[in-house]
């Protein structure tokens, strides 16, 4: 019983890992936040903070949810708290969106102006830091996935020469 204990301990203190994906664009805040096996993080509470000073408090909605227009300074940093010792905490850096871009929105500027090749290109380059940032957060839980297992690999191991040498000392 004890070995069984020992092998799938590890199982679910990884499935209950906290996760955070946010994003600041246009004075919109949007902060999503799920357990490892998929749940969402229903009502967990969220701080916004830059240089250790509080700039925002919230709650995520019962679909682990935070989406409202707030207004920030780029960097901060946002803390999760899962509860029960489950938290996460993310960076937003400073957003390309919030500087002066090709793209101004006056009275002299119309959508027409813009031809599809600049569009596609926008698109195109949004796409790709979203993607990249999805790629490194899939690394990252292989990478957990990988410790997980050697640790466990490591366990096995030592319970195996264990019970050897319990059963040479019974010979």
């Amino acid at each position: 019983m004890k070995a069984l204990i020992i092998v799938l301990l590890p199982i679910f203190i990884y499935a209950h890992s906290l996760s955070v994906t946010s994003s600041y664009e246009n004075k919109e805040l949007f902060i999503e936040s799920f357990f490892g096996d998929g749940n969402p993080c229903k009502g967990c509470n969220f701080v916004v903070k830059k240089d250790e000073k509080e700039l925002y408090k919230g709650s995520l909605d019962n679909e682990g949810v935070f989406e409202e227009e707030v207004v920030l300074e780029t960097p901060f940093d946002i803390h999760v708290d899962g509860g029960m010792g489950h938290w996460a905490d993310v960076s937003i850096e400073g957003n390309e969106m919030d500087e002066e871009s090709d793209i101004t929105n006056n009275s002299n500027t119309t959508m027409n102006s813009i031809d599809e090749t600049k569009i596609r290109q926008i698109i195109r380059s949004e796409l790709n830091k979203q993607n990249s940032k999805i790629e490194i957060m899939i690394e990252k839980n292989k990478s957990n996935t990988e410790k997980m297992l050697i640790g466990l690999g490591y366990i096995l191991g030592i319970f195996g020469l264990w019970q050897l040498i319990l059963r040479k000392k019974e010979k």
